[in-house]
């Protein structure tokens, strides 16, 4: 039986969508210039600011559990508005922070306030899109990646004009506009038959956890998570301090992280529909770990920054499409708990990533090479997991 195709499938606003999920790209790729400024301005270790992006993730993955299963009581369009409204007040007060520790508490509810605002836009789009999900995420993927795409040129600009302070100004403004918009042009989504007549977190987790076929495609997601958070704490450190280069052309080097995601998301829109999900996402695993492998031996044997950004290049292209399609897989499951399941990929998404910082400075060596094994080791894992799915379900034919 096919599914009947939800009325607002062809006139969703994926820009707005796209806007929404942007905060947190945004709200961690913009201050990352800004590290040594911070830690000067408020006179703490560049650990303590660096520490923030856990704050972040660990607050973003505690706010998506609690407001998933609201959205699927309450609908999208009220806990995007809260969402939002909340991103934009904490955002300001990060901007006027006088110490290190407001600046932390701030950072918690930016994170906590701001999810309610994300968590719902897998939901919008598996709401309107259903089956094809993979290519609805994709296409919004690829349009909110313009933004992060200049977000740490935008953030080194500001710096050099300004202190870090106008980062979170600027973080702040585009939240209202965000909001604005969503007041004036976001429907609701959920159909009023698939809403539960009661709340129950409960209920909701324990259904999805307990869905046995999901895992599969959740520990590759949680391994390409691994993976791209890696990088994504680790890049200031490759490339400022172990490259040296400067802050502009960190800024710089970094729009090739977007550029990637782009390119990726827009080869999955033009090839999930005819090739699967599944075997999009088997691809994805393939370059990956091809190109992890070639980064491993560049950074043992070579000091080279070309290839380095090249390797990497590659590897968050095809991290972008490992993800997309996993998640994908997992959210067609549960129609009428989309924004719960989306909550709990996430948050374990951001829980994984809150894990990174921790775990490098324990094998800290002042090289790149704990970076790039645990990159390596990530996908090799997210890989293995498939190859023997499949090779078990081959033997049982």
């Amino acid at each position: 039986m096919e599914e009947t195709p939800h009325p607002l499938r062809d006139k969703l606003p994926l820009p707005l969508m796209a806007s929404m999920s942007a905060l947190s790209a945004l709200s961690i790729d913009m201050y990352l210039p800004a590290f040594p400024a911070m830690a000067e301005s408020l006179d703490v270790p560049i650990s303590t600011i660096q520490y923030s992006i856990s704050v972040y993730l660990v607050a973003f993955g505690i706010g998506m559990l609690l407001f998933g299963p609201l959205s699927d009581r309450f609908g999208r369009r009220p806990l995007a508005i809260f969402g939002l409204f909340g991103y934009v007040l904490a955002s300001a007060c990060m901007a006027l922070s006088p110490t290190a520790s407001v600046f932390l508490v701030c950072r918690f509810f930016q994170g906590m306030l701001g999810s309610a605002a994300t968590v719902v836009v897998p939901a919008i789009i598996r709401d309107c899109f259903g089956k094809d999900t993979a290519r609805g995420m994709s296409t919004v993927t690829m349009i909110m990646l313009t933004a992060p795409l200049v977000a740490p040129i935008l953030g080194s600009v500001l710096l050099t004009f300004t202190s870090w302070r106008a980062i979170f100004a600027v973080l702040a403004m585009y939240g209202a506009v965000a909001l604005t918009l969503v007041y004036l042009k976001l429907p609701e989504t959920l159909p009023a038959s698939s809403i539960p007549k009661r709340l129950s977190y409960i209920g909701n987790y324990l259904g999805i956890m307990t869905t046995p076929g999901i895992y599969r495609y959740l520990g590759t997601f949680l391994m390409s998570s691994l993976a791209f958070f890696t990088y994504l704490t680790s890049a200031p450190f490759v490339y400022i301090t172990w490259f040296g280069v400067s802050e502009f052309v960190f800024g710089l080097l970094f729009t090739t992280t977007a550029a990637s995601l782009i390119l990726a998301n827009y080869i999955n829109v033009r090839l999930v529909s005819t090739y699967g999900s599944r075997r999009m996402m088997y691809s994805g695993l393939a370059t990956a770990v091809v190109f992890a492998v070639l980064l491993t031996l560049v950074t043992l044997f070579l000091h080279n920054l070309p290839l380095t950004v090249a390797c990497f290049f590659m590897i968050i292209g095809s991290l972008g499409i490992i993800s997309v399609n996993a998640e994908s897989l997992v959210l067609i499951e549960f129609p009428n708990q989309a924004s719960s399941a989306g909550a709990v990929t996430r948050t374990l998404r951001f829980s994984t990533g809150a894990l990174v910082g921790p775990v490098l400075a324990v094998f800290y060596t002042g090289t790149p090479v704990p970076v790039v094994l645990l990159v390596l080791i990530a996908v090799t894992v997210g890989a293995a997991i498939q190859l023997l799915l499949y090779l078990l379900a081959k033997k049982g034919q």
